[in-house]
């Protein structure tokens, strides 16, 4: 995606972060001496923790690293069904995301449906096959190679898995809702070296239309989010 404000490309990449806290090391240790400031996992992640993390790092990530061109359009932030994950309606997480001008909606994943999930087309993939190049034993060093791994996915990697997403998409559409489905195949790489590698995938109005008329009939609220008219 071209940034015409910075001029330059944005690689797609908001950020990682942890769910981790710092301590003082209260004992000596082979490994440390006292007082030395270490890192541990949170020992537990609930939804207090999980929506502090959404106001205070992934909105503001947002805000700063999103195209200015795009500020109007709806971003989602999609989360799975965990049990700390926040309602869409929260009224902090809606007026988070709708402050200064922005229309950040979180969104939930479709239950049994891996595809419609970054991570699991491809993300942690690239990531741990490079994270396993570099061995590392402790917390924050485990950290550093994961940060290593997220900072060297390369663009290309990104955008495929992007256009996966898409491909699923509408092969859900065509199943109406389903997912008795192929995994699409696109042949990103033959069409990267020939040029024609689409920067989106389009819909087709019937497909479109059908699938309003279809959130309809099960009285989904969703369906408003979408217009025929803008097609």
């Amino acid at each position: 995606m071209y940034d015409p404000h910075r001029k330059q490309h944005w690689d797609a990449k908001v950020g990682i972060w942890y769910f981790t806290e710092q301590y003082a090391a209260k004992r000596r240790s082979k490994n440390r001496a006292k007082g030395v400031i270490c890192t541990r996992n949170i020992d537990m992640v609930d939804r207090t923790v999980y929506k502090n993390y959404l106001l205070t790092k992934v909105f503001p990530a947002i805000k700063e690293k999103w195209p200015r061109k795009d500020r109007g359009q709806v971003i989602f932030v999609q989360q799975d069904n965990a049990k700390p994950h926040v309602p869409p309606s929260e009224p902090d997480i809606v007026a988070a995301g709708t402050e200064g001008g922005w229309n950040i909606r979180i969104w939930c994943q479709a239950p049994n449906s891996p595809d419609l999930n970054c991570l699991d087309l491809g993300v942690f993939a690239s990531m741990q096959s490079l994270q396993h190049r570099l061995p590392r034993k402790g917390i924050e060093a485990l950290i550093a190679s994961v940060e290593e791994a997220y900072r060297d996915m390369k663009t290309d990697t990104v955008d495929n898995i992007f256009l996966s997403l898409q491909a699923s998409m509408l092969e859900i559409l065509r199943q109406k809702g389903g997912n008795l489905y192929k995994t699409p195949h696109l042949g990103k790489a033959k069409l990267r070296r020939a040029k024609l590698l689409p920067v989106s995938l389009s819909c087709s109005r019937d497909l479109y239309e059908a699938a309003i008329v279809l959130l309809r009939a099960a009285s989904r609220g969703s369906a408003l989010l979408f217009d025929s008219s803008s097609i």
